[in-house]
C-alpha cells in the first residue's frame, strides 16, 4: 500500500446524504450497507490503491456509514468500497469510471470506480410551465444524434443534443424528456451473481443483449459517462441543461426503480437531481416508486412528477394544492389509433380523450413512444415507448422484431396500426399519399386534444424503426433517428411545426381544466359541443366513424386578452365522403378553412385562412380532418 507525505485526516461524517459531498480538501463519504459487516473505503490514484479506511461502529448510523476525509488533492482520487469478499462501486457515486464505450462488451469483469468531484456551480431554478401549455419532446440521449446525417459534431452525446436546441426552438416544443441518462448497466447480468453495485442480479436472459434504452436499476446519482463527449460528465450535462433553460425549454428525466429499491433511495435520488441539476420534472416507472411519499416531500414541492402506471389522480385529490402531478399511460394511444384506422365503436372513447384534462392533475398523451412503433411504422405502425414510431404505425400491421433474435415473440402484438394496404415499404403513389395523410391525421388527433401532448422525437421526421416495436437492444440504424429522411420530406416537419404553433395560438385548445358542454358564461354557446352530419346532433353509434367538435373561443382569452375565435374540427375517419352541416355562429362571423389534412400543404398561414362560400354545410373527404375558424374578419381568399 502506498504512503503519502501529508496525513489523511479522518473523523465521523454526516449520514444524512449518501455519496460524496464537500469541497476544498474536506469531503463526506456516506454509504448504505446490507449486512452488519463493517465496510472499507478504498482510495486509488493512477490505478493503484493508496489508502484504506475501515469504517467501524464509530462511523455507523443505522445501516449507513459516514466518514469525513480531509486530504489535499482528494478530487484527483477514485474510490471503491469493500465489504467482506465483495468490492463494489458507490451506488450514490456522481461519476463512474472504468466502463467501456457504450455498447462495447467487456472481455472479463468490469472493475468500475467512483470519482471524487470538486463540484460545479448550482444553476438557478427555471420558471414552471403549466401542463396545459407544455409540448413534450422525448429523445434517446444517444440515438437521437448518432446517425451521420444528424448534422452535429458530437454525435450520441449531451453536447450533440445541445447542438439541436435551435431546431427544437423552431419546432416549438416547451419541454425535453430524456430517456434514462443516469449510469446503468448496459448488459444485464444473470441471476445468482452480484452486479457492480454489490446487489444480487435479478434478471435472467437467455442471451445477454445490449440494454440500449436503459430502463433498469443503476447508479442513479451519476450521469451516463458514455453519453458525454468530454471526460467531465457532470459539467457537460449541466452545460446542456443550462443551455436548455436559456432557450426557455424545461427538461424532464426518466427514472426506473425496480421493486427492490428502497423508497428512501428514490427520494434521495430525486432530491439530488433537483438540487444539483435543477431538473424540472421526473417521469417515473417501476414498482419501487412510492409516489405519495415523493408528492409529499418539501424539497420536491415545485417539481413535476409524471407517473407511468400509478394512480396520480387519487394522490392529487388527496393532497390538493397546485397541479404538479401527471399521469402517462397508453389509454389515449390505443383509442386514438383505433379511431384513426376507422374501427367501429370508437367515437365515444375518442370524445373522452379529446377533452380529458382533470383540474387536479395533468394527463400526458402520446400516439408513439420508445417501446412501440414509430408514427411512420404505425401507419407503416402510432408511437411512444410502447410500440411503433408514428411512421411505422401507418406502414405495418404487424411487428417485425426479427433483429432482436427472439423469434419475433417480443414486443406488443396489439399495435392498432394499419399499413394502408401494403405491409412495409412500397413505391405505390396512392399508398404513400394515404400514409402521409394518416400521419397528418394522427398529429391532429394529438395536438387538437386537451391535456399535454408528447411528441416522440423523430416522428416529425417520418422516422421509421422498420417495423420493430421493441427496439430495446438496437443501438444501430433501427434505434437511431434518420435525419436524411426528414430532410427529404420536410413538408411533414413543417406541418408539425405549424400545428404546434396553431395549438399555442388558440388557448381554447389547451385549457387548464376540462371543457364543459354547457353555456356556463351565458355566451349563447356551450364551451364545447358535438355535431355530426346534422348540426347539434352527435352520432355516437357503433357504426359512426365521423364526428364534429365545436369550441367556443369566448371561454378562453389569448395572451393579449382578446377572446379566442370559434373552432370547428370535423373528423372523418370513414373511407367514404360525408357532408357535415355547419353550426350557427354569431351574426357577422363567417367560417374560414384553417387546416385540411387531405392536402399536402395542410395548414393555412395565420391570417390567410380560406373563406368558405357555403355557410350551411361542407363536404369532408374520406380519412380527412378539417379545422374551421369562425371569425368576424372582413375578407379572405375563397376556399
Amino acid at each position: 500500500m502506498g504512503t503519502e507525505r501529508k496525513p489523511w485526516k479522518i473523523s465521523p461524517g454526516d449520514p444524512s446524504r449518501p455519496g460524496v459531498t464537500g469541497k476544498g480538501n474536506r469531503y463526506n463519504f456516506a454509504v448504505d450497507t446490507r449486512t452488519g459487516e463493517s465496510p472499507e473505503l478504498l482510495f486509488y490514484r493512477d490505478g493503484r490503491e493508496e489508502q484504506r479506511i475501515l469504517l467501524d461502529e464509530t462511523y455507523r448510523t443505522g445501516r449507513r456509514y459516514a466518514v469525513m476525509v480531509e486530504k489535499p488533492g482528494l478530487h484527483q482520487y477514485e474510490y471503491r468500497y469493500r465489504q467482506g469478499e465483495i468490492t463494489f462501486t458507490d451506488p450514490a457515486a456522481r461519476l463512474v469510471t472504468g466502463e467501456p464505450c457504450f455498447g462495447e462488451k467487456a472481455e472479463g469483469e468490469v472493475m468500475t470506480s467512483a470519482k471524487v468531484l470538486r463540484g460545479y456551480e448550482v444553476m438557478p431554478l427555471a420558471e414552471t410551465i403549466p401542463y396545459e401549455n407544455m409540448v413534450i419532446y422525448k429523445v434517446h440521449p444517444r440515438g437521437y444524434t448518432m446517425q451521420k446525417t444528424s448534422g452535429v459534431r458530437a454525435k450520441g452525446t449531451f453536447q450533440g443534443l445541445a447542438e439541436k436546441i435551435p431546431y427544437w426552438k423552431e419546432l416549438g416544443i416547451t419541454s425535453l424528456e430524456l430517456m434514462p441518462s443516469y449510469d446503468f448497466e448496459e448488459y444485464p447480468s444473470k441471476t445468482g451473481e452480484k452486479d457492480r453495485y454489490g446487489y444480487d442480479k435479478t434478471i435472467r436472459y437467455q442471451e445477454e443483449r445490449l440494454n440500449y434504452w436503459g430502463y433498469t436499476k443503476g447508479n442513479y446519482f451519476a450521469p451516463k459517462a458514455s453519453y458525454c463527449k468530454s471526460n467531465q460528465p457532470e459539467k457537460e450535462l449541466k452545460s446542456f441543461f443550462s443551455a436548455l433553460h436559456e432557450a426557455g425549454i424545461e427538461y424532464l428525466m426518466d427514472f426506473y426503480f425496480p421493486v427492490e429499491t428502497d423508497p428512501q433511495t428514490v427520494l434521495e435520488v430525486l432530491r439530488f437531481w433537483r438540487m444539483e441539476y435543477r431538473v424540472d420534472g421526473f417521469v417515473l416507472m417501476g414498482d419501487g416508486v412510492w409516489m405519495e411519499l415523493l408528492a409529499r416531500d418539501a424539497v420536491l414541492a415545485d417539481v413535476k412528477l409524471i407517473g407511468c402506471g400509478y394512480d396520480m389522480g387519487g394522490i392529487a385529490r388527496k393532497l390538493g394544492g397546485k397541479k404538479r402531478l401527471a399521469a402517462c399511460h397508453s389509454g389515449f394511444q390505443s383509442v386514438m389509433r383505433r379511431f384513426l384506422r376507422g374501427d367501429e365503436d370508437q367515437v365515444n372513447g375518442f370524445l373522452y380523450y379529446t377533452r380529458e384534462n382533470p383540474q387536479d392533475h395533468g394527463e400526458v398523451h402520446y400516439l408513439a413512444n420508445h417501446d412501440g412503433f414509430t408514427l411512420a411504422d404505425m401507419i407503416n405502425y402510432m408511437a411512444c415507448q410502447d410500440g411503433f414510431t408514428l411512421n411505422d404505425a401507418v406502414t405495418y400491421n404487424y411487428r417485425h422484431n426479427e433483429a432482436n433474435h427472439e423469434n419475433n415473440q417480443d414486443g406488443s402484438s396489439y399495435n392498432y396500426s394499419w399499413n394502408c394496404g401494403v405491409e412495409g415499404p412500397t413505391r405505390k403513389t396512392s399508398i404513400l399519399e394515404l400514409r402521409r395523410r394518416q400521419m397528418r391525421n394522427a398529429m391532429l388527433l394529438l395536438f387538437l386534444s386537451q391535456g399535454t401532448p408528447l411528441l416522440y422525437g423523430g416522428d416529425e421526421l417520418e422516422n421509421s424503426q422498420m417495423g420493430n416495436n421493441n427496439a430495446y437492444c438496437q443501438d444501430n440504424e433501427i434505434g437511431w433517428i434518420d435525419w436524411k429522411k426528414g430532410r427529404s420530406y420536410s413538408e411533414f416537419t413543417g406541418f408539425v411545426k405549424d400545428l404546434i404553433r396553431f395549438r399555442k395560438d388558440h388557448p381554447i385548445l389547451h385549457m387548464p381544466q376540462e371543457l364543459r358542454p354547457t353555456d356556463y358564461k351565458s355566451l349563447g354557446w356551450p364551451e364545447i359541443s358535438y355535431h355530426s352530419e346534422r348540426a347539434w346532433f352527435a352520432d355516437t353509434e357503433s357504426s359512426s366513424r365521423q364526428i364534429g367538435i365545436l369550441y367556443c373561443g369566448g371561454y378562453a382569452k389569448e395572451m393579449t386578452g382578446k377572446e379566442d375565435v370559434f373552432i370547428y374540427v370535423i373528423y372523418n375517419m370513414h373511407w367514404n365522403e360525408h357532408k357535415f352541416a355547419l353550426p350557427d355562429i354569431p351574426e357577422g362571423m363567417r367560417w374560414y378553412l384553417a387546416i385540411d389534412s387531405s392536402k399536402k400543404n395542410s395548414v393555412c398561414p395565420k391570417g390567410k385562412e380560406l373563406l368558405l362560400e357555403e355557410k350551411k354545410s361542407i363536404y369532408v373527404k374520406p380519412r380527412t380532418i378539417l379545422v374551421l375558424l369562425g371569425d368576424a374578419r372582413e375578407s379572405g381568399a375563397k376556399a
